[in-house]
C-alpha cells in the first residue's frame, strides 16, 4: 500500500500570470539558420552588417563565434564594436588580441569600448592592458577601464584592487567616485585605509561614497575617523557616517550615538532615525556585547517619546532576538517605554523568554488583549497554551477569536487542547467553530470524529461543514466514513471536492461499495470526484471487478469522469490495467490519451515503452511530453524499467525530442535522460551530444536536467563541454542551472574528468552544499490549478512545470480538471508555476 498523500496543493492563480509566448523557432531548429543570419555579414551596407552582428547576438556565441571573430576587423567602428560586445559578453578569449589593439586608437570611443570589452573577457593579458589603460589622456576612457577592472575584480582576481586604488587620486572626481564604487564591490580592505584619506577630498560626492564604502568593506580600523565626523558640517556625510557605524557594529560608538538620539540633540528627523537603526544593529552583533545590550536598552526607552518610537520601533525590529530582554525588561516595569510598540515587537521576534511578562500583562489591560495573545501565540511556547485555552471561554467574542487564532500555533497532540476544542465546535460565533474543527483536525484528535461527523450534515453553515469535512480527512478515523460518503450521496456538489478528498485520506476499503453504488447510480456533474474518491479508497489495492468499472469510465464516460477513471487505474497500481490504458494512448480523444500515457509511466508499464518511445516524436507537446516523463517513471521504477528505456533506439528518440521538441517535450526528455544517467546507465553518443547542445538551451529546466546528465556520465566528455558547464555555474542566470552546473563538475572531477583551472575557481566560488542522496519517490500528490479572479474557476490545458525536492522539472498541461497528479513523487517541498514563470527561477 503507497503511503498516504501529502495534502492538495491549491495554486491559486491570476489569470494574467497564465499568459505565455510560444517561442518563434522551437527546440534547437534555429541551429540551422545561423549560417543565413550571419550572411548579411557580407553586405556592402554597414547597416546590413550590423543588423547581421544583431542577429548573430541572439545566439549562443558558440554556434557564432567565427563570424563574430571575422567582423571585428570590419571597416566599419559600429559594426566592429558590436561583434566585440557580444563576444565579451561570450567570454570569447579569441577576441581579446585585436581588442587589446583598439586601445591605441586614436578615437576615444573606441578605446572605451576596447576597455568595456576587455573587461567582459578578462584574463592576465586583458587585466594588464586594463591597469595601462589607467593612464589614459581621456577620462572617459579611464572611467571605463575602472569599471572594467571592477568586472575582472568582481570574477576574483584580486590583482586589480591596488591599481583601483591609485584612481583615487585621479584629477577627475567621476573617476575618483567609480574607482569608490569598484573598490566597495570587490569588498576588500586593503582599500580602507585609502579610503579613510578619501573622507577629506574635495569633492562631496567623492566624500560621500568614500564614507558609504568604509561602512561596507567592514573594517573598525575606520571607526575613529567615522566618529569625527558626526560633527562635519554636511549633513549627508554625518548621515552616511551614522550609517557606517551602525554597518560595522561598531560598540566604540554606541555612548556618542545615544548621546545623538533624544529629539533636541541635534539633527533631523532622518539623521536621527539612521542613529536608533545603527543602535539597532550594533545591539543585533552578539560581539556587541555589554554596548549592545546598552544600546538595546536605550531604544526601548526611547519608545516613551513620540518623536523618535518610529524610529526606535524599526531599530529594535533589526536587532531583532537581541531586543527581547529589554522589552521585557519594560514589560516587567523595570525600563520605560511604551507597552503597545513592546508587544508588537515581541509578536515579531516569536521568542518564549517573552512568555512569562506576556502572560503577567493579560491581567494588566494595557494592551488589548488580542494583540498581546498574538504575541503569546508567535512565541511557540507550550507554556502559553493554558492562558491562551482559558481565554476561549471569555464571554468577549473578540477575545475567543483572538485566542483562537494565537492557538494555531500551539496546537499539538496536547489533551488539553483537543477538550477545550471539542467544546468551542458549539460556540456561538461562526469563526470560533471553524477555527475549532481546523484544530482538531491539526491535532488528529480521533476523540472529535463523532461531533465533526454531525457538523458535516446538512443544516450547518457551508463554511464550517467544510472544515468539518477536512477535519475529518486530516484525521484519518474510518468512523468518519460514512459523513462523508452521505456527503458524496446527498451534496451539495460544492462539497464533493473536500469529501472525495478525506475519503482518499481515510483510504478504508469499507467505502469501496458505497462508492461503486455511487459511480454506477450517479449521472451528475461532480460524479468525477467519487471516482476519485473509490480510486484513493484502494489506492495500491488490486480489485478485479473496480478495476473493470474504471476501465469502462475511462473509455466511455464524459471526460471529467473518465480522466478521474484514468487516474484511479494508476492508483490502484494493478499490471492488469496496463492493456486497456495501451489502448486508450493509441486511440482516444487527446485528453484520455494525454492521461493513459501519464498513467502507464506511473504503473512502470515496460511492454508500453515502444508505443511511448514513439509517442514523443508527436506534434502536440502536451501528448509528447507526457511521454517523455512517463519514460522516465518506466526507468525509474526499476531495472527492468531502466533497461528496457536504455535499449534499442528510445534514448536516440528522446534525443530527438530534446532538441526538436516544444516547451514540455524538451523538458522531459531531458528530464528522463537525466534519469538514466543519474541511475548509471550508458547513453548513446546521440543522447550525450543533445545533452551537451542543452547547456544552451533557452530553458533553464532543460538546462538543468542536461547539467545533471552530463555530470553523471562521467570522465569521457569533451573539454568544450565541460568548460560549458564551467560558464554555466559562473554566468547562468538561473540559480537552479548553476547548482547542477556545479554538482556537475564536482562529479566529473571526483571521476577522474580533466576540470580546466577556471572551472574549479567556479566551483570554489560557489556555496559548498552537503552532498545528500536524493529522496526516494514515495509520496503521492495532486495539485488543482484555479484562477481566483474567476470564482475559482480551473485552469484547463495551460503549461506548468513541478519542480521535485531531487532537482527534476516535470512540464505538463492541466488536463480538463485543472488538475495535475504524481503517483511516485519525493519527499519534500516542490514548486509549482506556470510557464510564464519559469524565469523567476
Amino acid at each position: 500500500m503507497l503511503p498516504r498523500m501529502s495534502h492538495w496543493l491549491r495554486a491559486a492563480l491570476v489569470a494574467a500570470v497564465l499568459g505565455h509566448a510560444i517561442p518563434a523557432r522551437a527546440g534547437f531548429d534555429w541551429i540551422g539558420q545561423i549560417e543565413l543570419d550571419a550572411q548579411g555579414l557580407s553586405s556592402e551596407d554597414s547597416k546590413e552588417r550590423l543588423e547581421a552582428v544583431t542577429l548573430l547576438s541572439a545566439y549562443d556565441v558558440t554556434y557564432t563565434r567565427k563570424w563574430l571573430l571575422a567582423a571585428l576587423r570590419d571597416d566599419d567602428n559600429n559594426v566592429r564594436h558590436e561583434a566585440g560586445r557580444v563576444l565579451g559578453r561570450g567570454k570569447v578569449a579569441e577576441a581579446a588580441p585585436i581588442v587589446m589593439e583598439w586601445l591605441a586608437d586614436i578615437d576615444p570611443k573606441t578605446r572605451a569600448v576596447a576597455a568595456e570589452i576587455l573587461g567582459d573577457l578578462g584574463g592576465d593579458d586583458a587585466t594588464a592592458a586594463l591597469v595601462r589603460t589607467l593612464g589614459d589622456v581621456d577620462a572617459g576612457v579611464r572611467l571605463q577601464a575602472v569599471d572594467a577592472l571592477g568586472k575582472i575584480g568582481k570574477a576574483g582576481n584580486p590583482i586589480v584592487v591596488v591599481p583601483l586604488i591609485s584612481r583615487l587620486d585621479d584629477d577627475k572626481s567621476d573617476v575618483r567616485k567609480q574607482a569608490i564604487a569598484k573598490l566597495t564591490d570587490l569588498g576588500d580592505r586593503r582599500a580602507v585605509i585609502p579610503l579613510v584619506a578619501a573622507f577629506g577630498d574635495t569633492s562631496v560626492e567623492v566624500r560621500k561614497a568614500a564614507v558609504h564604502a568604509v561602512g561596507v568593506l567592514g573594517d573598525k580600523a575606520a571607526v575613529p575617523a567615522l566618529l569625527r565626523l558626526l560633527s562635519d558640517p554636511v549633513d549627508d556625510i554625518r548621515t552616511l557616517a551614522v550609517a557606517a557605524l551602525g554597518n560595522l557594529a561598531a560598540a566604540d560608538a554606541v555612548d556618542t550615538l545615544i548621546d545623538l538620539l533624544p529629539n533636541g540633540s541635534g539633527g533631523n528627523e532622518n539623521f536621527r532615525a539612521k542613529v536608533a537603526y545603527a543602535l539597532g544593529q550594533i545591539a543585533t552583533r552578539p560581539e556587541s556585547g555589554a554596548a549592545g545590550e546598552l544600546a538595546a536598552r536605550r531604544l526601548v526607552a526611547a519608545l516613551a517619546d513620540p518623536t523618535v518610537r518610529n524610529a526606535a520601533t524599526e531599530a529594535l525590529r533589526v536587532a531583532g532576538k537581541a531586543a527581547v530582554p529589554a522589552l521585557v525588561a519594560h514589560l516587567d516595569g523595570r525600563l520605560p517605554g511604551e507597552p503597545g510598540a513592546a508587544i508588537d515587537l515581541l509578536r515579531e521576534a516569536g521568542d518564549p523568554r517573552a512568555t512569562a511578562a506576556l502572560v503577567a500583562e493579560l491581567d494588566r489591560g494595557r494592551v488589548p488583549t488580542s494583540r498581546v495573545l498574538a504575541a503569546l501565540g508567535a512565541t511557540g511556547d507550550p507554556r502559553a497554551l493554558v492562558p491562551v485555552l482559558g481565554l476561549l471561554s471569555s464571554p468577549d467574542a473578540a477575545v475567543r477569536l483572538a485566542a483562537m487564532n494565537a492557538l494555531r500555533p500551539l496546537v499539538g497532540t496536547d489533551a488539553r487542547a483537543a477538550d477545550v476544542l471539542l467544546e468551542r465546535l458549539g460556540d456561538d460565533d461562526l469563526e470560533v467553530r471553524i477555527l475549532a474543527a481546523e484544530y482538531l483536525g491539526l491535532s488528529r484528535a480521533s476523540r472529535a470524529v463523532p461531533q465533526l461527523a454531525s457538523l458535516t450534515g446538512a443544516g450547518n453553515p457551508p463554511r464550517l461543514r467544510l472544515a468539518a469535512i477536512d477535519a475529518l480527512g486530516e484525521i484519518g478515523d474510518p468512523r468518519g466514513r460514512l459523513a462523508l460518503i452521505a456527503i458524496l450521496r446527498e451534496g451539495p456538489p460544492s462539497l464533493h471536492r473536500a469529501a472525495a478528498t478525506a475519503l482518499t485520506y481515510l483510504a478504508d476499503p469499507a467505502a469501496a461499495p458505497e462508492l461503486v453504488a455511487l459511480i454506477r447510480a450517479d449521472r451528475g456533474p461532480t460524479r468525477h470526484h467519487v471516482v476519485r474518491a473509490l480510486g484513493g479508497t484502494l489506492r495500491g489495492r488490486r480489485d478485479g471487478d473496480v478495476r473493470a468499472l474504471f476501465e469502462e469510465l475511462a473509455a466511455n464516460a464524459p471526460a471529467p469522469v473518465g480522466l478521474a477513471a484514468i487516474a484511479s487505474l494508476a492508483a490502484m497500481a494493478d499490471p492488469a490495467a496496463v492493456p486497456a490504458l495501451v489502448e486508450l494512448a493509441r486511440d482516444s480523444g487527446a485528453d484520455r490519451r494525454r492521461a493513459a500515457v501519464w498513467a502507464l509511466g506511473e504503473l512502470g508499464a515496460v511492454s508500453a515503452v515502444p508505443l511511448l518511445s514513439g509517442l514523443v516524436g508527436d506534434r502536440d507537446d502536451r501528448l509528447a511530453g507526457d511521454a517523455a516523463w512517463a519514460l522516465g517513471e518506466i526507468a525509474a521504477s526499476g531495472a527492468e524499467g531502466r533497461a528496457a528505456v536504455a535499449a534499442g533506439d528510445v534514448p536516440d528518440r528522446l534525443a530527438q525530442a530534446l532538441r526538436h521538441g516544444g516547451w514540455a517535450t524538451a523538458i522531459d526528455a531531458s528530464a528522463a535522460l537525466a534519469r538514466l544517467a543519474l541511475d548509471r546507465q550508458p547513453l548513446a553518443p546521440s543522447a550525450v551530444d543533445a545533452l551537451a547542445v542543452a547547456l544552451h538551451h533557452p530553458s533553464r529546466l532543460v538546462r538543468t536536467h542536461a547539467a545533471m546528465a552530463l555530470g553523471a556520465v562521467g570522465g569521457k566528455l569533451p573539454p568544450r563541454v565541460v568548460t560549458s558547464l564551467a560558464v554555466l555555474v559562473r554566468d547562468d542566470s538561473s540559480p537552479w542551472v548553476r547548482d547542477a552546473a556545479t554538482a556537475a563538475l564536482a562529479r566529473l572531477a571526483t571521476a577522474g574528468a580533466s576540470v580546466p583551472a577556471d572551472a574549479r575557481a567556479a566551483i570554489a566560488a560557489q556555496p559548498r552544499r552537503p552532498a545528500a542522496a536524493p529522496p526516494a519517490a514515495r509520496e503521492w500528490r495532486s495539485f488543482y490549478v484555479v484562477d481566483p479572479d474567476a470564482d475559482d474557476a480551473p485552469v484547463r490545458q495551460e503549461p506548468y512545470f513541478i519542480r521535485r525536492s531531487d532537482g527534476l522539472s516535470w512540464a505538463t498541461y492541466t488536463d480538463a480538471r485543472g488538475e495535475m497528479t504524481a503517483e511516485h513523487f519525493p519527499a519534500g517541498d516542490a514548486v509549482v508555476a506556470p510557464r510564464s514563470r519559469e524565469s523567476d527561477y
